[in-house]
């Protein structure tokens, strides 16, 4: 980063020393005399306008305009603007102040024209040339009288002018509507004019002379416009040759038609009395002649061209006749300002700066500007710099009303900082909404914490994208800010900041700062949060408080003089005592401005009418609308407006005149008096508007092009509430823009939609722009940024929905590469316009990926279809969407999910918030937005923005229990140990505050029991149970950390509870309740209630308390007056609750009604009549107990419940499940399915509609948000731990799944992600098998209990239906045939034999055979062939312990027929072919079912390669590979040397499904039927995982990273998040499904699709998720039973899911079914290896 930029980002850097941003126009003048060129003019514009104009956007990323004020004209019109040259000048000057490459092309003909009259000229001017001319008495002056009577002294010009009257004031006829009398008032200006002019230029010739005025005094007078413009074009500018072009054209038989009346029109003609005819004026053709020389030296004769054409009939110049000159002269004209462009758009050192830079840059450029307009505010100005200067710690807020100067006041300071404070500083300034990139908290935030690491100095390129963690930084950074530097931030209109990220709840924004940290904000008045947050119960009076209010009658007089000096004008004291009346009604800044708009055409000798002054803002823009309407029209003038206030950003002047040409309604205004030969709008009609109101437009640059858009918001509500109030005029404005975004009318015509034909309307080519998605400058691509950032908008707002879901909200393409263009919160402001139910989805999907997205954009088709997957079935954009994903998007990332993602948009999950620990306390506090957790063994208090979802902060206080007061300020923790000490902290800081000691107030006998009950607080008191023989309600005050009384109670105390107005507090002492007044102390009441309470609740009013025991279903109720019983009865609920038993009482938020919580059952008790109205009983689908994993089982109730905050719903908890219900339909509204796991604990914010839930033993917590749960979406379970092993059925709809260190085995359906069985044991899963089907399961578990290591799971019923052995064993899953082979030894010893079982299932019957040959070693896992007709194990002879080696490894192979008959290889089997000394691996050739790959290490080396393997790589080889074929026990590949020499075994080689290559660690590939190395892979930082797709695609995965590589090219094909660190890796028989296995126990699945390679629609027409058919049952298990559900009904009902751990008799009867087969001893001629003694094979 060099020093320039360093100092711009840090704010080192003067205010008048930024550098404007040149604009990206390229803009040309074209200077004419207008009525002699109208054809080549039309050609121009017809031809070279629009091959410029695409030539600029497509190389350079410019836009492309030409000024020509004359074309368009009305030819017989009449032009009286006396302002009109004025503003040629204006726009020739910006012009070459605006252009990005050449600036003025001149077409020269043979007419001179005539002098222009000045409609102003200084006074002392003025009266020089009065003075010659009164002086001279001559004839030719003697109506120098003229000047005089028309010409009048303007003292309100700096300095004074003669102004020119109206023709209008002195000639009454022109304003008439007759048009005989309008001719001849128009004779008689023309008449006047002529004569005016000849007296000037006579007078500016002679004084001229005389040396009384200059030349260039004298050239206003004497020249012609086109020659006066020539001058300032070309002779005034630095570089004429690089910026200006001139064509020059002679007809060449001018002479031959002077007498032609069109003659005039070419040539100057005057009539010579002498020789009594016309001819063309020589004086003109000198001046002529002398402009045309003097100019082409400027330009040089390469920019220079000349034609010569003859007369054509009456067109003279003839589009027809003259079709090769003006083709000739577009060709020329267009070939060399494409020279003159190319060579001279600036390559600007803003195009070499980043966007860091850029969006720095922007804003100081708006300080700088807006700074210049600052003036007064001294004593507001001066509180702002008494604040940067002093030692406030809070931020400052400017706040005020719309209009009243903030922005400007902000501004100025800003600019001033470096003046403030000279060194050691960092100034940020920021525009909030400015720019796309301070639109969002993210990336404002971003960007200044950029801007601060760039001025400390430290490295800024690691900046977190994730916005929690962002916030935090932010935060920190503030902080570290060293003592000897000072951080200001300026930050204006903070209330534009999107809402994402809740940004409006300011949680971003530090409350507190240190001494050198000073952040200003400017904020508008108004109902928004933010405003109401800054400003609400602030102290308007302290030093961090600005308020801006209405400007003095004094200060507005003094703002007004000084915006009229700006414009060179002033009022006499006069005038300004008049507009006293009008600032006492309205003194706002902005308006001030806009009077002084309107009195800078007042004259000194004019009289004001206040009357013509508006008396607000809004009225004062309305009058500078109507004023605008007057003179331009209202058609343009509204639809002008329209469009500007309608784009939003704002448009170029190129794009505005776009508009208009589109606009039937503006181009029938304009050419009602006469048809154009080119259909576009003049280029003066816009230009001459917005010379009128260019004082308050800003011109920035947005999405590569350069915008005006008005500074005030003001403006853009007056023009809404104006302009787009009608909803028809409104859409079609939006509409009309849509269309030319999209580029609808791009090279056709579009018709005329006003016309009043009964036929068919005409059409015409408005030669729009085209408007591709993309420029394509040989191979650099730039994004058509405007369009992406205007359609969706546009299409919105003109109610084209089904084109906005088409081509924006469901079309991949634009997502992906708006993304690219703009940025991702781009997109999510797209879907914000159309709320639709699917856009919201998409919408939602697309911020949870947000992450995923920014780190690699390569993601966003997976990450959509991931996420959206749950809706392909019923919402058919999205599914149109995850097409386009699946096909579209593998371009980009060749993975496409298989099943949904773990978080799915629409859900009522918000958050799954994680702890360091399993938390056990729970509780809500600061308007129910925090929640705070603690673990009863820890000391820190963790609090947690359940509205953001993230952690805050860890306070740190004691070990204990946690208790909170009502109102959060201090924490109550009851020691953890003891129980005997009741400590109190401040919950903001956790400083210690005290603690209550009850031991110390009572006398403890020996040997007698403590023990602290139930604890109840208010926001001062604590009531304490405290229970020894007896017990105590001790009364404590929390501030004074004081006991206030402590009372001894007669019996036991089990309850105990405050009322909610915290006067009283009920507590009871064995069957007597007793209330205590808090305050008083006092006992109020004791009552006999006949039982020992387990539970009490007391209604909100105070007059009512319910009791229940844990003996009887009854509920008592007493009625209260002031605390004391006067009524009481019980309520029988048996009814409801037959062998139930209460846990407890609920009071309703309206206080009318009582929540009993029982065991099986919820009632809703009515308090006004008296009775149940709503009984809810548990789901009959919950089993009465679970077995969940690595636990016991436990009996499954209701956990928790409570009422919604409007108390028509209830909510529940049972197992881990919420229910909603309603009350008084008794009906269930809605299922929640929370994780895996029992929901402990439950609290509900009825302010939020929040629920929040924690799992037993869990480590996270789930935030919910009810009003979402009316959607019930399917959550996809994860495992408990991380995933060991995966095994796909042979159809691949089901994958079978383990974790490590688990007793569970999850069942996933493939189609869907969806567990749909959870298999738990009773002790760590070690291996398990499944049958093709997956019907069957054999699963080998940590031997803990005799005879049942080993469980044979019938999974089609659920049920185990044999265990057995007391060893752990190999489990083998067969690839085609209904068995699972089992080996293991029979007892835990390290030289017990190992046996072979098969057990066949056929028709639903399980047998069991036991090889009699018995193995001394298994040295790894066996395996079985492709076509599951051989075992091959690898044994070895004997174990050597002093070596720690295996001695003679042995290959043995069993035959699956009926005899299993044995074969085995030995070393010595191969020493003809290849000396083994070790084999260190095996695996079977799936593309032949009768051989196996065996790696081995080779004693010595052995060459067979003609060609040498190993070219460069040196050493001998230590690894050898052969392919052996089992059956016959011949060789049929070796390949010795292997793999490079320096490789080192530490993981199975990856091979292709034919074995013609591998791959090792590091991805090098070894060609084997060649037997060489042929190449490396790209590095990566993880071995490869998986060869896919019939051998061609290499996977891999690196922590999150799933990816895959092409291997003929190395090409990187995809590169895929999963969200979670990735563990297991399983490739499907299909070669392409991947299913991976997480570290948090997630379950994903990808399909591999090669686009270059394959159609993606084959595949995707065979992939079940993608299926739109209903789900077919799969063969071998009933899928329809939830895993954590029971079946209803049937013959035998379950009671709980299966799960392996406990059987009934029943279930024993059931495991010994199986009977086993008799063993046969195989016979084969291995029998003769076998010990008759033993019965066990030799090699033992």
């Amino acid at each position: 980063m060099d020093e320039a930029t360093k100092k711009l980002l840090s704010g080192h850097v003067r205010i008048e020393d930024i550098d404007e941003i040149p604009a990206r126009t390229v803009r040309v003048f074209l200077n004419s005399a207008g009525v002699d060129s109208v054809t080549e003019r039309n050609a121009i514009v017809e031809k070279v306008y629009t091959q410029l104009r695409d030539h600029c956007r497509q190389k350079h990323g410019v836009e492309f305009q030409l000024v020509d004020l004359d074309w368009g004209a009305d030819p017989n019109g009449v032009n009286l603007d006396q302002s009109f040259y004025d503003f040629r000048l204006r726009e020739l000057r910006r012009c070459q102040i605006l252009t990005a490459g050449p600036s003025f092309l001149a077409f020269i003909g043979q007419k001179y024209g005539k002098t222009c009259l000045q409609s102003s000229i200084p006074a002392d001017e003025f009266e020089l040339l009065r003075m010659w001319l009164h002086n001279q008495k001559s004839r030719d002056t003697r109506t120098a009288p003229l000047l005089d009577e028309w010409y009048t002294k303007d003292y309100n010009s700096i300095p004074p002018v003669y102004f020119r009257m109206k023709a209008e004031q002195k000639i009454k006829e022109l304003s008439s509507k007759e048009k005989s009398v309008f001719n001849e008032g128009l004779a008689k200006w023309r008449e006047t004019e002529g004569e005016i002019m000849r007296l000037l230029h006579k007078a500016a010739e002679a004084c001229y002379l005389q040396g009384i005025i200059d030349e260039g005094i004298k050239q206003k007078y004497v020249l012609s416009a086109i020659d006066n413009l020539m001058i300032l074009g070309i002779d005034e500018i630095a570089s004429p040759e690089n910026q200006c072009l001139i064509a020059f054209r002679e007809i060449a038989d001018l002479r031959n038609y002077v007498n032609d009346p069109l003659a005039e029109k070419f040539a100057d003609i005057f009539f010579n009395e002498r020789t009594d005819q016309n001819e063309i004026d020589p004086v003109s053709t000198h001046l002529i002649k002398t402009m045309s020389d003097r100019s082409r030296k400027l330009v040089t004769d390469k920019n220079t061209t000349f034609y010569s054409v003859l007369w054509r009939y009456d067109d003279v110049i003839s589009p027809i006749h003259h079709k090769k000159y003006l083709s000739k002269l577009c060709s020329d004209l267009s070939s060399a300002l494409k020279q003159l462009i190319d060579k001279d758009v600036p390559k600007t050192i803003f195009d070499e700066k980043d966007e860091v830079f850029d969006e720095c840059h922007q804003h100081w450029l708006r300080c700088k500007h807006l700074s210049a307009d600052f003036h007064g505010r001294e004593s507001e100005y001066a509180k702002v710099v008494e604040y940067i200067q002093g030692s406030t710690e809070t931020p400052l807020v400017i706040h005020g009303a719309t209009g009243e100067g903030k922005t400007a006041l902000l501004s100025k300071v800003a600019s001033q900082v470096h003046d403030l404070i000279p060194t050691n500083r960092i100034c940020i300034m920021k525009y909030v909404g400015y720019t796309p990139k301070s639109s969002d908290v993210r990336t404002l935030l971003t960007s200044i914490c950029t801007q601060i690491l760039v001025g400390l100095g430290r490295d800024h390129m690691s900046i977190t994208r994730d916005f929690k963690e962002l916030q935090k930084f932010f935060l920190s950074l503030l902080q570290s800010i060293p003592q000897n530097k000072k951080l200001l931030i300026f930050l204006d209109a903070v209330e534009q900041i999107l809402p994402d990220h809740n940004a409006h709840l300011l949680t971003w924004l530090p409350q507190t700062l240190m001494s050198n940290v000073k952040i200003i904000l400017s904020v508008n008045s108004g109902d928004s949060t933010i405003a109401q947050k800054l400003c609400n119960g602030a102290d308007k009076n302290s030093r961090s408080f600005v308020e801006l209010k209405p400007l003095s009658v004094s200060e507005a007089d003094d703002l007004l003089c000084y915006c009229l000096s700006r414009y060179g004008r002033t009022l006499s004291n006069q005038q300004r005592s008049e507009l006293t009346n009008v600032f006492q009604k309205c003194s706002q800044p902005l308006f001030v401005s806009l009077c002084a708009e309107k009195c800078k055409c007042i004259h000194s000798n004019d009289s004001i009418d206040t009357a013509d002054f508006s008396t607000s803002l809004g009225d004062s823009i309305s009058a500078m609308l109507t004023d605008l309407e007057k003179k331009h029209g209202y058609e343009l003038v509204s639809r002008s407006m329209s469009y500007l206030v309608g784009s939003v950003t704002g448009l170029s002047d190129s794009e505005m005149e776009d508009l208009l040409s589109l606009d039937d309604h503006v181009m029938s205004v304009i050419y009602s008096n006469h048809k154009p030969s080119l259909w576009r709008i003049p280029h003066n009609k816009w230009l001459r508007l917005k010379d009128e109101i260019d004082r308050y437009f800003v011109q920035r640059e947005v999405d590569g092009v350069t915008v005006y858009r008005w500074k005030d918001e003001q403006f853009n509500q007056i023009i809404r509430e104006r302009y787009l109030n009608d909803e028809s005029k409104t859409k079609e404005i939006y509409s009309l823009i849509a269309d030319y975004y999209l580029g609808i009318w791009h090279g056709k015509p579009k018709p005329l939609s006003t016309a009043e034909d009964n036929g068919k309307s005409p059409a015409f080519d408005r030669h729009v722009p085209s408007q591709p998605l993309t420029f394509d400058n040989d191979g650099q691509v730039r994004f058509n940024r405007r369009k992406y950032d205007q359609v969706p908008r546009h299409l919105y707002n003109a109610e084209r929905l089904d084109e906005l879901n088409r081509l924006v909200l469901f079309n991949y393409e634009w997502i992906y590469n708006k993304i690219k263009a703009l940025s991702l919160q781009h997109i999510i402001a797209d879907f914000a316009l159309n709320p639709s139910n699917e856009a919201s989805l998409v919408e939602e999907a697309l911020r949870v990926a947000e992450q995923v997205i920014e780190k690699d954009i390569d993601n966003m088709a997976s990450e959509i279809s991931g996420h959206l997957l749950p809706y392909y079935q019923t919402h058919p954009n999205i599914r149109a969407l995850v097409h386009q994903c699946d096909t579209a998007g593998l371009k980009q990332c060749a993975l496409i999910p298989n099943f949904p993602y773990l978080q799915i948009p629409g859900s009522s999950l918000q958050f799954a918030l994680k702890c360091g620990a399993p938390m056990e306390y729970f509780s809500l506090i600061g308007d129910e937005r925090f929640l705070l957790t603690k673990e009863r063994e820890s000391s820190f208090v963790h609090i947690f923005d359940v509205v953001l979802g993230e952690k805050k902060s860890s306070v740190f206080a004691s070990n204990g229990a946690l208790y909170v007061t009502p109102n959060g300020r201090y924490f109550i923790i009851i020691d953890h140990v003891t129980e005997k000490s009741v400590k109190i902290h401040n919950a903001e800081t956790g400083a210690y505050v005290g603690q209550l000691i009850v031991l110390n107030h009572i006398d403890l006998k020996p040997k007698e029991k403590y023990k602290l009950g139930s604890i109840c607080l208010t926001n001062d008191r604590i009531c304490a149970i405290v229970s020894t023989d007896v017990s105590y309600l001790c009364i404590a005050s929390i501030e004074s950390c004081q006991f206030l009384q402590i009372i001894g109670l007669d019996g036991k105390c089990d309850v105990c509870t405050i009322s909610h107005d915290g006067k009283y507090v009920f507590c009871n002492s064995n069957e007597f309740l007793f209330t205590y007044n808090l305050y008083t102390l006092e006992l109020v009441a004791t009552f006999s209630i006949g039982f020992r309470p387990s539970c009490i609740v007391v209604s909100k009013d105070c007059m009512r308390a319910y009791l229940t025991n844990n003996f009887e279903t009854k509920l008592m109720i007493l009625h209260l007056n002031q605390g004391k019983v006067e009524m009481a009865y019980k309520s029988v609920l048996n009814k409801y609750m037959a062998d139930d038993t209460i846990m407890d009482l609920r009071i309703s938020p309206k206080d009318d009604m009582v929540l009993v919580r029982g065991l099986n059952n919820i009632l809703v008790y009515n308090r006004a009549n008296e009775r149940v109205i709503a009984s809810f009983t548990r789901p009959v689908d919950i089993p009465k107990e679970f077995k969940l994993p690595r636990s016991h089982y436990t009996d499954l109730v209701f956990t928790n419940a409570e009422f919604t905050h409007s108390g028509k719903f209830v909510i529940a908890t049972i197992f881990r499940n919420i229910y909603l219900w309603e009350v008084t339909t008794n009906e269930l509204v809605t299922t929640i399915q929370a994780p895996v796991g029992i929901i402990k604990e439950m609290i509900y914010s009825p302010k939020r509609s929040h629920l929040i839930t924690h799992i037993e033993h869990c480590h996270e917590f789930q935030v919910w948000n009810l009003d979402e749960a009316v959607k019930p979406m399917n959550m996809l379970d994860k495992l408990t731990g991380a995933i060991a092993d995966i095994q796909l059925t042979q159809d691949g709809e089901t994958a079978y799944v383990t974790c490590k260190c688990s007793d569970e085995i999850g069942v996933i359906e493939m189609k869907t992600g969806i567990m749909v069985d959870l298999l738990t044991h009773d002790s760590p899963v070690v291996d398990f098998a499944i049958t093709p089907s997956g019907g069957y399961a054999l699963v080998s578990l940590e031997p803990r209990k005799k005879d049942i290591s080993t469980k044979l799971w019938n999974l089609k019923v659920r049920q185990v239906i044999k265990e057995f052995g007391n060893a752990s064993g190999y489990c083998i899953s067969p690839h085609q045939n209904d068995f699972i082979l089992f080996v293991s030894q029979q007892e835990v010893a390290f030289k017990a034999p190992f046996f072979i079982t098969m057990f066949q299932i056929s028709d639903e019957e399980v047998s069991e055979f036991t090889h009699p040959l018995a193995l001394r070693f298994v040295l790894e896992k066996p395996f079985l062939t492709s076509n599951d007709k051989y075992l091959v194990v690898l044994t070895a002879h004997e174990y050597h312990e002093s070596r720690a080696e295996y001695e003679t490894p042995t290959i043995c192979t069993f035959s699956m027929d009926e005899e299993m008959k044995v074969s085995y290889f030995t070393p010595d089997s191969f020493r003809d072919s290849i000396l083994i000394e070790t084999i260190v691996d095996m695996q079977p050739c799936l593309d032949n079912p009768y051989t196996i790959a065996v790696m081995y290490k080779s004693k010595e080396m052995v060459d067979y390669n003609d060609n040498s393997p190993f070219g460069g790589l040196g050493g001998g080889a230590r690894y050898g590979f052969m392919i052996l074929d089992i059956c016959s026990g011949s060789v049929v590949t070796i390949c010795d040397p292997f793999l490079v020499p320096s490789f080192q075994l530490k993981r199975k080689l990856l091979f292709d499904i034919s074995y013609s290559f591998c791959l090792d660690d590091e991805s090098n590939i070894f060609d084997i039927r060649e037997g060489c190395y042929v190449g490396q892979l790209p590095k990566q930082n993880s071995p490869p995982r998986a060869i896919a797709l019939n051998g061609t695609v290499v996977v891999y995965y690196d922590r999150s990273v799933l990816s895959a590589y092409r291997l003929s090219s190395g090409e990187p094909i995809a590169s895929c998040d999963v969200h979670s660190n990735i563990c297991s890796l399983r490739l499907s028989r299909d070669q392409r499904t991947l299913v991976v296995g997480c570290e948090d126990g997630s379950i994903a699945s990808y399909v591999l699709i090669d686009p270059k390679a394959e159609d993606p629609n084959s595949v995707l027409e065979h992939l079940g998720s993608r299926q739109l058919m209903e789900p077919q049952p799969t063969s071998g298990r009933r899928s329809s039973i939830p895993w954590d559900k029971i079946e209803d009904g049937g013959s035998a009902p379950q009671s709980r899911p299966v799960s392996a751990v406990a059987h009934d008799k029943t279930d024993k009867i059931l495991l010994k079914q199986i009977e086993p087969v008799p063993a046969i001893r195989p016979s084969s001629d291995t029998l003769m290896y076998l010990n008759a003694n033993s019965k066990t094979c030799a090699l033992m």
